[in-house]
C-alpha cells in the first residue's frame, strides 16, 4: 500500500513538472478572445508598414462589430485591413491582414499571415449566415504592432480562425460578412 502511494505522489509530481515545462513559452499575460462579427463594405484605407519603407500602405478595410464570445454583447469595433491578396495554393489566397481592435480599455493593432480557403462542406454560422471561405493565421513571434490604454507597449502572439464570405466582394466597395475569432495572448 505504501508503495502506490509513493508512486501516485511521484507521478503527481512529476505531471506537476511536466504542467511547468509545457506551459513555458506560452507568455505569462493576459488572453484576450475577440469575435469581430458582420458585413460591412470595403474602403481603402492605410496601415503600418508592411514592406520596410518606412511609409503606410494602402490596404482594403472593413469595420465591424467586436462582439464578448461569451454573452454576444458589443464590446468595441474593429477594422480589418487585408493587403498584399495574392493567389495561394489549392485555389485559395494569401494576404496580409492588419486588424484594429477598439475597445473602452484603449486600441490594439496586430498583423498576420492570412491563408484563406474555400469550405468544403457547406458551412452556416450559428447565426444563420452562410460562409464561403476559412481563414487562418498564427505565428509564434511578436503580432502586435502597437497599442493604446491597457494595450500601450504591450507585445503577444495572435491566432485567428475565422470565416467568411466573399459571395458579393468584387473587390470595389462590396461587403465581406466576417465571423472571426482572434486569440491574442499579451506578455
Amino acid at each position: 500500500m505504501k508503495l502506490r502511494v509513493l508512486a501516485a505522489i511521484g507521478f503527481a509530481a512529476l505531471l506537476g513538472v511536466s504542467a511547468g515545462f509545457a506551459d513555458e513559452g506560452k507568455g505569462g499575460g493576459n488572453r484576450w478572445v475577440f469575435n469581430l462579427v458582420g458585413a460591412d463594405e470595403m474602403y481603402v484605407g492605410m496601415v503600418p508598414d508592411i514592406d520596410g519603407d518606412g511609409v503606410e500602405d494602402e490596404a482594403f478595410c472593413f469595420d465591424v462589430d467586436l462582439v464578448n464570445g461569451k454573452n454576444r454583447q458589443v464590446i468595441g469595433s474593429a477594422t480589418d485591413c487585408l493587403s498584399n491578396v495574392e493567389g495561394g495554393g489549392q485555389g485559395g489566397l494569401m494576404l496580409v491582414g492588419t486588424t484594429f481592435f477598439n475597445l473602452p480599455q484603449g486600441t490594439l493593432v496586430t498583423r498576420g499571415l492570412t491563408s484563406v480557403q474555400p469550405v468544403n462542406q457547406v458551412t452556416i454560422t450559428p447565426d444563420g449566415f452562410p460562409i464561403t471561405h476559412i481563414t487562418g493565421a498564427s505565428g509564434d513571434s511578436n503580432a502586435v504592432l502597437s497599442g493604446s490604454g491597457v494595450f500601450d507597449g504591450r507585445e503577444g502572439r495572435v491566432r485567428l480562425s475565422g470565416m467568411v464570405n466573399l459571395s458579393e466582394f468584387t473587390g470595389e466597395g462590396t461587403p465581406i460578412f466576417f465571423d472571426c475569432l482572434f486569440i491574442v495572448d499579451l506578455e
